[in-house]
Order: C-alpha cells, then structure tokens, then sequence
C-alpha cells in the first residue's frame, strides 16, 4: 500500500509529493483541519487542549497517525502468507536528513513490532498548523507522564507514582468508546483523592467522520492493531517533550509485556509486543536518534504479574479495580451490560488476579469459563485451553527451558531491566520466576475453583501444579 502524508498543497515542493497527491492509488492521510480524513485531537481534563510540539515531535507523532490508520486498510488474511503487508510512506517533514538517516532504526522497529515491511521516502515540508486552536494549553507542573490505557495495570502505575508524591499527568489513547469512558472515570476518581497531583489527557486519532474531506479514506477492514503501541507511546513522548517532563511510565505487568509464545502459532509478531524489552529499547534508540526525546520510558511492573501485582492490594484500591477494562474488545457484549467477554486472555489473566486480591465477580464477564466452559464454543474456549497448556509446560519446565521462554521473541540483556524497568538484573530470574510463580498460581486456581468440566477441557490435574506429570 502507497502512502502519503498530506501536509497541504503548498506545504511540499517536491514534485513528488504533488504527484502523489494526484496518484489515485496513493492513500493520502489527512490530519490538517477543515476538511482532514483523520482526527488528531487532544483534551484534557474533557476540555479541548491546545499543543504545539516541536517540529521534528509534530512529526513524530504525525508519522504514528498515519501508521495507525494505514494498519487498519489492508487486510493480513489476503497477503501471500496470511499476515505481512508492505506499506510505502511518502512523508514531508522538516528535517529530512534526520528522518533519512534514521529510516533503518524505524524499520526495524515497526517491523519487530508489526510484522510488516515498510518503505520511506522523505521530503522537507514548510509550517503547519497547532494541533487544536483552543486557548487551554499543557500545564507544566507536572514531573512524569504515565500511559493510562482504562486497565488494572495503569491504573495501579498511576497511583503508586502519585503516592510516592509524583505529580502524573495521566496520557489516555481514546481506541475504544468504552476504554475512553473508563479512562475518564479512574482519573476522576484519582484526582478526588489527588485533587492537585493528576490530570488527564485523552488523545483521539481516528477516521473522520466529515460528508466531504479532501480525501476520500479506503475502508477499514483490519483490526488486529500491532502498531498501536507506537501511537500510544508517540502521543505520551509528544506530551512529555512539551511540557519538559523527563520521564514517561509504561505501566504493563511482566507477563504480558514478555508475552512468551503460549502456543508454536503465536510466534514472531503474531503475539504482540506491546510493551517487550525489545521493543521498548528500540523505541528509545529511535527517539535519541531522531533527537525527539532523551527521556526515560520506564515499567515498574517489568518483574511482576498481573496476579503479583493485586496480592496485596491496598484497601483504597478494592472498589477502583473492579471499575478498570482489561478486555481486548470491551465493546463486545455492551447488550449484556459488561465490559468483559470473560474468555480472551486479559480478562482471564484479569480474573486470576482478582481471585488473588478476592475481589473477583463474576457477574462481570459475559461468560465464566471457570464454571460454564461448557457454553463456550471451540473457538472462545481457545485461549484457556492455551493459557493452562503453557501454565503446564512453565510448572514442568526447568530453569533454563524457562529462560528459554522469557527470550521467546528474541533476546536482550537483563540489563535492560535498569534501563526500562524498576532496577538492573544480573541474570533472568527476575522474569522466569515470576512466571513460575504465575504458573503454579494459575493452575493451583483452576484445580480449585473450576468445575470438572473445566478441568477436563484443558487437561489439568492436581498433580501437575508442582510440575508432577
């Protein structure tokens, strides 16, 4: 798929880009105002926010627009192996040089992330327009940025940053009409007992929905959405860079920032890499090379579970975590009146861990795998069956096949953990035991609360909690 980046019809001399702007095959990607196909609008605290990043930043983050709206028009399923597309981006940009002689870096990032190939063809653009023409611009009295996604995880990052007396603005991607209302209510709720420590910022890129843009958009056919995090972390950067804030926090539990291979299927970017090592390190390297950010992208959660995380949830926290959405499609039983399917990954991951701070209800999922697996067909029943046979093959493992599965998507130092993460390693334990922690925690739940149904389904005994075959 051939791309281009409209930047107005005066603001690119090259040839090029005025012949691509006639090419009919070219899919131009507008966020300019007054007509654009794409919206690229920032609030905070509900009200339209003004923001006028640098150059090279508006580009950055233009640039994330752009590939996330171009991820959804091409389908993977009809490429010649189900799943690598090819995109071609022509991009004005200020400084062309700088985007030129870091074009492998952002291939390789993409590429690792999304599993797709991409090309780039740079060229210098004049000025552009503020993203957003209100008067409210970004507060700057605040020290950290933290991504704050609705879910469990960045709603526990947030208020251990802000009780450790941080002052945190909030950074929300509005993906999903739920998501985005969620997101507003647990910032509410922080800011009751923070009034002066938190706010929030929601960003939203989507299609348009204007009668008569510039361009006309193809439609939108896929949904599987790799390059996301690279939105969600460009919006974040753009707002640290801003508002000269020196640290942004990705707040992900280690298990699904690892998101080891459950099953052979799942390899390479077929499982996301959200928030992996990897990908992170690359990131960074990619925004020191463009000199867009020297900051510091950290997880205080590299080390620890979903599960780890709620044993010792604080009391104030009880009745917030229950508001949080860990779905990976919350809008997917909106007529049942809940949030949770109750059978992908997240809310399994999620309802383990609920167990694990007794604060698991649930009349909250659209189904119980737990107790009416039965009601589920083959394929809702998919992701439980994995999650139990790699729990199994975690808890029989030893620990070099363990370690084995933390490097699944490729290798990094354990170094890194000092970098990106809550302290340095000088080996892999910190990631192989909490996944054997996990996986016994898993396992001895399922024995427990599942019906025998359930347990014959996927194959558990309670034999095979401690590894025993």
């Amino acid at each position: 798929m051939e791309l281009v980046r409209y930047v107005g019809q005066r603001g690119c001399s090259a040839k090029e880009y005025t012949e691509a702007l006639a090419t009919r095959s070219r899919v131009v990607i507008d966020t300019l105002p007054k007509g654009g196909n794409v919206i690229l609008r920032l609030k905070l605290n509900d009200t339209p926010l003004r923001v006028a990043p640098d150059p090279d930043t508006r580009d950055f983050l233009d640039f994330a627009a752009a590939l996330y709206i171009a991820d959804e028009l091409e389908l993977r399923e009809k490429t010649p192996d189900g799943w690598t597309r090819s995109f071609d981006f022509l991009m004005p940009v200020k400084n062309p040089a700088l985007w030129q002689r870091s074009t492998e870096a952002l291939r390789g990032t993409l590429s690792r992330l999304a599993g797709d190939s991409f090309s780039f063809s740079w060229f210098e653009r004049s000025g552009l327009p503020l993203i957003g023409r209100h008067r409210l611009g970004l507060p700057r009295s605040f020290d950290a940025v933290c991504l704050f996604s609705g879910g469990i995880d960045s709603l526990l990052g947030a208020y251990r940053l802000i009780s450790e007396g941080r002052r945190v603005l909030l950074v929300g991607h509005q993906a999903d009409p739920t998501t985005a209302d969620v997101q507003k209510k647990l910032a509410h709720i922080l800011r009751q007992h923070f009034p002066t420590k938190t706010a929030l910022i929601q960003c939203r890129v989507s299609r348009s929905a204007i009668e008569n843009p510039r361009f006309l958009l193809p439609a939108k056919v896929e949904e599987t959405h790799r390059p996301r995090s690279f939105l969600f972390l460009a919006i974040a950067v753009a707002i640290a860079r801003s508002a000269n804030i020196k640290e942004v926090y990705m707040p992900e539990n280690g298990l699904i920032a690892l998101n080891s291979c459950l099953q052979i299927s799942r390899l390479g970017s077929l499982s996301t890499k959200t928030a992996h090592p990897i990908f992170i390190k690359s990131f960074q390297d990619l925004l020191s090379g463009l000199g867009i950010y020297e900051g510091a992208i950290k997880n205080p959660f590299l080390y620890e579970s979903k599960t780890d995380m709620l044993r010792q949830l604080e009391t104030p926290l009880r009745a917030v975590v229950m508001k949080s959405v860990s779905c990976a499609r919350p809008s997917r039983y909106k007529q049942k009146k809940v949030n949770h399917c109750g059978y992908c990954v997240p809310c399994i991951y999620r309802r383990i861990a609920m167990m694990e701070a007794e604060v698991d209800q649930p009349e909250h999922y659209a189904h119980d795998v737990f107790l009416r697996i039965g009601e589920l067909s083959k394929h809702q029943q998919a992701d439980f069956r994995a999650l139990a046979q790699f729990a199994k093959r975690v808890v029989a493992s030893t620990p070099l096949e363990r370690q084995m599965m933390v490097l699944s998507h490729g290798p990094f130092a354990p170094e890194i953990g000092g970098t990106i993460g809550p302290g340095p390693a000088s080996d892999y334990s910190p990631w192989t035991t909490m996944m054997q922690r996990w996986a016994e925690d898993f396992l001895g739940k399922v024995d427990s609360v599942a019906s025998a149904e359930a347990k014959v389904v996927v194959g558990i005994r309670g034999s095979q909690i401690t590894g025993r075959i």
